[in-house]
C-alpha cells in the first residue's frame, strides 16, 4: 500500500459502560438557622449522598428528610481568584 500500512489495521478502542460520574457533596442537617454540616460525600446524586452521610453518621431515620445536600464545585472560577 501507498501509505506505508501494508494491509493491518489499528485495533479500535473497545466500548465500555460509561463509569458512574460522582460528584462531591457536602451534606447538612437543617435544625435552625444557619444549617448545620455534617460531611462531604461522594456520590452521583444528592439522594445518595444524604443516605450515605445518614448511614455513616448513625443519624436516626425521624432526621433524614431534614438533610440537604449540596453539590460542591472542584474548579475554582476566575472571579474567586482575586
Amino acid at each position: 500500500m501507498a501509505n506505508g500500512t501494508d494491509g493491518w489495521c489499528m485495533a479500535k478502542a473497545k466500548k465500555t459502560k460509561p463509569r458512574e460520574h460522582l460528584i462531591r457533596w457536602r451534606v447538612s442537617l437543617i435544625t435552625a438557622t444557619p444549617a448545620k454540616f455534617v460531611d462531604f460525600t461522594m456520590a452521583p446524586d444528592a439522594e445518595t449522598a444524604e443516605e450515605q452521610v445518614a448511614e455513616a453518621h448513625e443519624i436516626s431515620v425521624e432526621l433524614r428528610p431534614r438533610f440537604v445536600a449540596v453539590r460542591e464545585d472542584l474548579r475554582q472560577s476566575s472571579k474567586s481568584r482575586g
